[in-house]
C-alpha cells in the first residue's frame, strides 16, 4: 500500500507515496481511499486534502495489477469522492494521469504548477476513461474538448488546464502548501455549513432541472435562517467584525 495520510491545520492531508512508479495507485489503497473519506466524513475535520509527493501527483491505477478485480473499489472510490460533504482540495503537481486526473477533476478546489502532467491516459494503454472521466470533464470543458484530451490522450500541463478553467490557482511548486494555506484561511472566514450545503448544492444541481434546483435553494435557504450563523453574521457585518461561526455541520 502506498497511500498515506496525516492530519495538519483542520485538513486531512491524503498522498501516494510511490517514487519508482510515479505514486501509482494499487488495489489496496483503493480500498484504503474509500475508508479514509469515510472516516473523514464522520469526523470533526473540515478540509481533505489530496496531495503530490516527489513531485508528482499519481500516474494513476498500477497496471500490473489484475484490475477487473478492483474496478468496483474505483468506483465507488470515485463516487465517495463526488458526494463527500466537506470541501476537498487537490494539490498538483508532476504526474497526473489515468484515474488520477479525473480524481483531481472531482475535488473542489485545484491548486496546480505549470509543470502539471495531465493525461487522460487511458486509450494509449488500451483502456477506457474511469473514476468518473466520461462524466465530469465534459461538463468542464464542454464535449468536443472533454473527446480530445480523452480519445488522443493527449498531455496538457498546468497552464492548459488553467487557460480551461480547471484550476483554482496555478503556484508554483514552491508556493503550493503556501497557496493551500491562504486557501483554507479564506474558507475559515465563511460559515462552514453555508459552504457545504453550497457544494451540496451544485452537485444535485447538474442532474436537476431548473424547478428541482430551485426548490433545493428554497428547502436550503429556509433551514439557514434558523441557524444561529446567520445572526452571527448579520451582527458582524453590523458591527463591522469578523464572524465567528461554530464552524460545524449540524
Amino acid at each position: 500500500m502506498v497511500l498515506e495520510s496525516n492530519l495538519k491545520n483542520d485538513c486531512l492531508i491524503i498522498s501516494f507515496n510511490s517514487p519508482k512508479t510515479s505514486n501509482s495507485i494499487s488495489a489496496e489503497d483503493w480500498q484504503e481511499l474509500k475508508k479514509q473519506i469515510l472516516d473523514f466524513e464522520k469526523s470533526d475535520t473540515k478540509y481533505l486534502v489530496l496531495n503530490r509527493v516527489n513531485d508528482n501527483f499519481s500516474s494513476g491505477a498500477q497496471l500490473a495489477e489484475n484490475l477487473n478485480a478492483s474496478m468496483d473499489d474505483v468506483s465507488e472510490a470515485s463516487k465517495m469522492l463526488w458526494e463527500c460533504k466537506k470541501p476537498v482540495i487537490s494539490l498538483v503537481d508532476g504526474v497526473c494521469a489515468g484515474a488520477a486526473s479525473n480524481m483531481i477533476l472531482l475535488t473542489d478546489f485545484i491548486i496546480a504548477t505549470p509543470e502539471t502532467r495531465f493525461i487522460e491516459v487511458f486509450a494509449r494503454r488500451g483502456l477506457v476513461v474511469d473514476f468518473s472521466g466520461s462524466w465530469i470533464l465534459p461538463r468542464i470543458i464542454g464535449v468536443q474538448k472533454a473527446k480530445e484530451l480523452m480519445m488522443t490522450a493527449n498531455e496538457i500541463d498546468g497552464n492548459t488546464l488553467n487557460k480551461y478553467g480547471l484550476l483554482y490557482k496555478l503556484a508554483e511548486k514552491s508556493e503550493l502548501d503556501n497557496e493551500l494555506d491562504n486557501l483554507v484561511n479564506l474558507l475559515n472566514n465563511q460559515s462552514y455549513i453555508s459552504i457545504c450545503m453550497i457544494k451540496d448544492q451544485i452537485r444535485k444541481g447538474l442532474n436537476a432541472n431548473f424547478d428541482e434546483s430551485l426548490q433545493n435553494e428554497t428547502d436550503n435557504q429556509n433551514s439557514r435562517f434558523v441557524h444561529s450563523d446567520v445572526m452571527e453574521g448579520m451582527s458582524a457585518f453590523v458591527e463591522k467584525r469578523q464572524p465567528n461561526y461554530k464552524n460545524t455541520l449540524d
